[in-house]
């Protein structure tokens, strides 16, 4: 299988059994979008919670083209389904420093905005994650160095 990786600010849209990838996650949150009946998945890897309109590097800007991209191949948007990683607090306590929950919350309120269910998530706390998204099943694995692996 083909592993292709998604930077910070990108997307990428792919279908059948290959895989997108997203590393060194820390409070950027990682959208990833699929739907099970095409095959067809997108993976959006968020900076920040708000800026300019259409940006990749927002989740309102990154979510709307993801799904652009997905419909274009074939996807039914009211069957993609949505899996949220990152958002963590990486520098201790400071409240300046809550830039990872705000992307989380607004991931979350763009997601709901469109009616696509958040199906699963691991977010929040105080390390980094990798992610692996299988597009043949939809599995999406989390590796923390912190917390191991896990699927979602």
């Amino acid at each position: 299988m083909t592993e292709n990786r998604v930077g910070i600010g990108e997307i990428r849209v792919e279908q059948g059994d290959g895989i997108l990838s997203a590393y060194g996650i820390g409070s950027c949150v990682v959208i990833v979008l699929y739907d099970r009946e095409t095959k067809i998945g997108g993976l959006a890897h968020c900076l920040l919670p708000f800026g300019n309109e259409g940006s990749l590097k927002y989740p309102r800007g990154a979510i709307t083209e993801v799904m652009k991209q997905m419909s274009h191949r074939g996807a039914r948007l009211n069957k993609i389904v949505a899996k949220i990683v990152g958002g963590a607090m990486m520098f201790g306590d400071f409240v300046k420093h809550t830039i990872g929950k705000k992307n989380i919350t607004e991931a979350r309120k763009e997601l709901q905005r469109l009616n696509i269910p958040i199906v699963a998530e691991d977010v929040l706390g105080n390390w980094g994650r990798s992610i692996i998204f299988k597009l043949e099943n939809g599995e999406v694995e989390v590796k923390s160095f912190k917390h191991g692996n896990k699927i979602i």
